[in-house]
């Protein structure tokens, strides 16, 4: 069976055969989809591969990125044309493919857009994401993050866009607070979870993981979910993220299910 999923923040729609976990989007409410309605059970070999040499860094609009693009959070590297490897496992294994298909300089900052290709078992699932650098630093995520898809199960996420904020703020203890909602229906089904997350900071700290060993500021996400489906649920998400590249391994962990991604491969070296 094939369910189509709309992303109202982004007029997305694309056809999802399985549980739909994409690295950006992180599948946070969707294992708890999962375990409630979908039946999906992505499985596969992760990949590996060494670094690979390291594109034109350029902003779409004939720019380098400066000390902005140094020292910013960003979800993927902001470089056009770079591609990503990152292995998913919890419940199966998966892997994400990334491609950077567009930088644009925006409001002081970037918003990087970019192309995650999902494959297990079954058709690939394919996305679009967008993710916003502050000329601050900042990182917002759309809400639609809030999305994923099991088999026969449509997702529609509104919601506040998720804000991490600059890693001197974080580190200073400043933390950032939203509300959205996720509603589901599916064959037999129908259901509304509705969200409220906190992020906060955790430190720079060394992380390996296959492409390599690098220094990374850890970044959590509490949340704390009301379900028509499953009653009062507690999730959290861990990233880790390198400065002016991009997230190297998140874990998320919602109603006991538990999924990790991990980068393994990147035209773009690590810094």
């Amino acid at each position: 069976m094939e369910s189509r999923v709309f992303l109202p923040e982004t007029g997305q729609r694309f056809r999802a055969p399985r549980l739909a976990t994409g690295v950006a989007a992180l599948g946070l409410l969707g294992l708890l989809a999962s375990a409630c309605g979908g039946d999906g059970d992505p499985a596969g070999d992760p990949a590996t591969s060494a670094p690979a040499s390291s594109p034109t860094a350029g902003t779409g609009d004939g720019e380098t990125p400066g000390d902005a693009a140094a020292d910013g959070l960003y979800f993927y590297p902001p470089v056009e044309g770079a591609t990503l490897t990152m292995a998913n496992s919890g419940g199966g294994a998966s892997t994400t493919e990334v491609t950077v298909d567009r930088v644009a300089a925006e409001g002081g900052g970037q918003t990087v857009s970019a192309t995650e290709t999902v494959a297990g078992a079954g058709e690939p699932v394919e996305v679009e994401r967008i993710f916003r650098t502050g000329a601050d630093g900042s990182l917002t995520i759309d809400a639609a993050a809030f999305g994923a898809s099991g088999a026969g199960t449509e997702v529609t996420a509104v919601g506040d866009d998720v804000l991490i904020p600059p890693i001197s703020e974080l580190e200073s203890g400043s933390s950032s607070t939203g509300e959205t909602f996720v509603e589901l229906a599916g064959a037999g089904f129908s259901g509304r979870m509705d969200v409220s997350y906190t992020v906060t900071g955790d430190g720079f700290t060394s992380v390996t993981v296959p492409f390599g060993t690098v220094d990374a500021y850890v970044v959590q996400l509490d949340l704390d979910i009301e379900s028509s489906l499953a009653g009062a649920v507690d999730g959290a998400s861990t990233y880790w993220i390198v400065p002016g590249f991009g997230v190297v391994r998140q874990e998320v962990t919602i109603a006991g299910a538990a999924l990790v991604s991990e980068l393994t491969a990147s035209s773009v070296p690590l810094p």
